[in-house]
């Protein structure tokens, strides 16, 4: 199954292609609620996410030998050169908040995806200096922007970090433990080393096997930033040979295995973060997608730690079964509106299915023309040129291939209704042969199609089925008893 989602993942990415190398999406942010992009209109680049996009496809040119994904990448670092502005710093580096620019982890990651590339080149023989030129500059404005600067919580600290969030400081240890591998130590020894020490000294809990964020008192990291922080260290293990990052590592998974709890349609989730002062751990709202947890438990069983195998293949499970027809990832099941629903790139996911595949040949996906899904009353649609999304009275939608392409009005052609009221959904739908409803459906649901023509709908049951189903032009009723 994994060849198949992560070539139903690649054609859907296609569809977000705005030019060589730029690859946009929508970057909103479920763990913080933070959807301001959407009224900004902005729908282009955000270089954080360069990072799993460059691994997945240098995965697989390594896997396949296909040179398409090697071009992909070097589309990837070219784009992200042009992007780098004269004082160093990336345009387009602050995610949920684009467009702008200055985000910490955000350059740390684009820095991290140009070393890939640039590793990957260097040990092909071939020329990689144009893209270390562009880590460099990137290092000095670190230290000239970021250095001791802190966050809203904690100015101007007074020990060695940038941001001072635990997350976000240790991915510039790791490009910069990543560079002094490809050119020289300088900024690792200087910098990054006291750093990451600093952080597994202080930010780390013991007792808790958790680790402390940084930007508010009393406040651990989401369990979502446990799995990102697990991917660093064992990065920074790799690079350095200190044991001390693998430990806790280690110990932290084991907390997040030990919290995770399987949801009503039996797939394992990892908790949402633990309460200090409580002592207890909160389970929701709980993000599906873990790609760098996963990435990071194949790098372990990649070094003879098998423990957490089963653990790796329960979340991709969970992954594969939330997955779109048409290749995008479900965010939650948990906020009972569009968070989660709106397809984000999900390049995070894409790397960690590339590192697990271990096939050699992807299969070409099957087309499915129109992907449906709803949370509560919010209901979004996606097309390959279009998006669409209903919040109640208001429809927004997108046009792909324009990074400032959002609209305040409906963009698809076809759709004439579509509607949620308690457990029916209805849709009234002209012109097209395939649809997938990507909403589970339960034994008390019930799915309205009205359609102009004969259409296959793909559908997910609630016992973990896919089926797929042959509509006549008319009105159909779909109920889970049908199946």
């Amino acid at each position: 199954m994994l060849e198949e989602a992560i070539s139903k993942y690649l054609r859907w990415i296609g569809t977000w292609r705005q030019g060589r190398g730029l690859y946009g999406g929508i970057h909103v942010h479920i763990c913080w609620e933070v959807d301001s992009v959407i009224e900004k209109g902005y729908q282009g680049v955000t270089v954080s996410d360069y990072i799993g996009l460059m691994n997945g496809f240098l995965e697989l040119h390594k896997k396949t030998g296909e040179r398409r994904f090697l071009d992909e990448s070097i589309g990837l670092a070219d784009a992200l050169r042009s992007l780098q502005d004269e004082d160093g710093c990336f345009e387009h580096s602050v995610a949920e908040f684009e467009p702008g620019k200055g985000g910490c982890i955000h350059n740390a990651l684009a820095d991290i995806a140009l070393l890939s590339v640039s590793d990957h080149l260097i040990k092909n023989g071939r020329d990689a200096s144009e893209y270390l030129n562009v880590v460099r500059r990137s290092f000095e404005w670190f230290m000239d922007f970021w250095w001791k600067k802190g966050n809203r919580w904690m100015k101007n600290p007074d020990f060695p970090c940038w941001c001072g969030v635990t997350n976000q400081d240790l991915a510039v240890c790791w490009a910069m433990a990543y560079y002094a591998k490809l050119d020289t130590d300088e900024y690792w020894r200087r910098y990054g080393l006291p750093v990451a020490e600093w952080y597994i000294k202080n930010y780390y809990y013991p007792e808790y096997r958790s680790y402390f964020r940084g930007d508010a008192p009393d406040f651990p990291e989401p369990a979502s930033y446990n799995g990102l922080i697990d991917y660093e260290l064992i990065h920074l293990y790799l690079l350095t040979g200190n044991e001390e990052f693998l430990r806790i590592a280690l110990e932290n998974i084991e907390y997040l295995k030990e919290n995770s709890w399987r949801d009503e349609y039996g797939f394992i989730r990892i908790h949402n973060n633990l309460d200090l002062k409580e002592k207890r751990i909160i389970r929701r709202p709980s993000i599906i997608n873990q790609g760098s947890l996963i990435s990071a438990l194949q790098m372990l069983e990649e070094l003879g730690v098998s423990s957490f195998r089963g653990f790796k293949e329960e979340l991709l499970k969970t992954i594969l079964f939330y997955q779109s027809e048409r290749g995008y990832f479900r965010n939650s099941t948990d906020h009972n509106n569009f968070l989660d629903i709106v397809s984000t790139t999900g390049s995070g996911v894409f790397e960690a299915l590339s590192r697990v595949w271990n096939g050699y040949k992807l299969p070409s996906p099957e087309s499915v023309e129109v992907g449906i899904d709803y949370s509560g009353r919010d209901i979004w649609i996606d097309t390959d040129e279009y998006w669409q999304l209903h919040r109640g009275n208001q429809i927004v939608g997108g046009v792909k291939a324009d990074p400032n392409g959002i609209r305040f009005k409906p963009l698809i052609d076809g759709v004439r209704k579509v509607k949620v009221e308690k457990n029916i959904f209805t849709l009234k739908i002209r012109g097209f042969k395939s649809i997938s409803i990507d909403h589970i459906l339960e034994s008390s649901d019930q799915v309205i199609i009205d359609t102009d023509r004969e259409v296959t709908v793909c559908l997910k049951l609630f016992d973990g089925r896919r089926v797929r189903e042959v509509l006549d032009a008319g009105k159909n009723v779909i109920r889970y008893s049908d199946f």
